[in-house]
């Protein structure tokens, strides 16, 4: 617990570490955390191990709505740490939000070419 804040902390892979942002607390400790952007996509990387689908598109529509992330950094991010099915959904999600071409045409380059389809929300039944 810091402050009033509740924190669930999780073990992650080194390779996967990254965006992080540095606080120092009333004490004048240093606490190291991970990046908003870099969190949101984590909800959408990690979905099943977080359980985060699809209160992760929520988050991300409304954190864009009120102007506490952008686009580009979601991109960026997506770009450095994601993979192919995280790509595409972000891209499906961005896309419905507004977002501009180009910042999309980075996702696209990003993705392999493939036949198989990866749902926008997994937990869903398939039909």
């Amino acid at each position: 617990m810091i402050g009033t804040v509740a924190l669930t902390m999780i073990k992650v892979a080194d390779a996967r570490l990254g965006k992080t942002e540095r606080i120092q607390d009333s004490a004048g400790q240093a606490l190291v955390y991970s990046s908003r952007a870099r969190t949101l996509l984590d909800a959408i990387y990690d979905w099943s191990r977080f359980g985060s689908l699809p209160r992760g598109f929520d988050w991300i529509r409304q954190d864009i709505a009120s102007g506490r992330i952008n686009a580009t950094e979601l991109v960026r991010i997506t770009l450095r740490y994601g993979n192919q099915g995280t790509a595409r959904r972000m891209g499906a999600l961005l896309e419905s939000l507004g977002t501009e071409d180009s910042l999309l045409a980075k996702l696209s380059r990003m993705l392999k070419s493939a036949t198989s389809l990866i749902p926008f929300d997994p937990s869903q039944a398939k039909r």
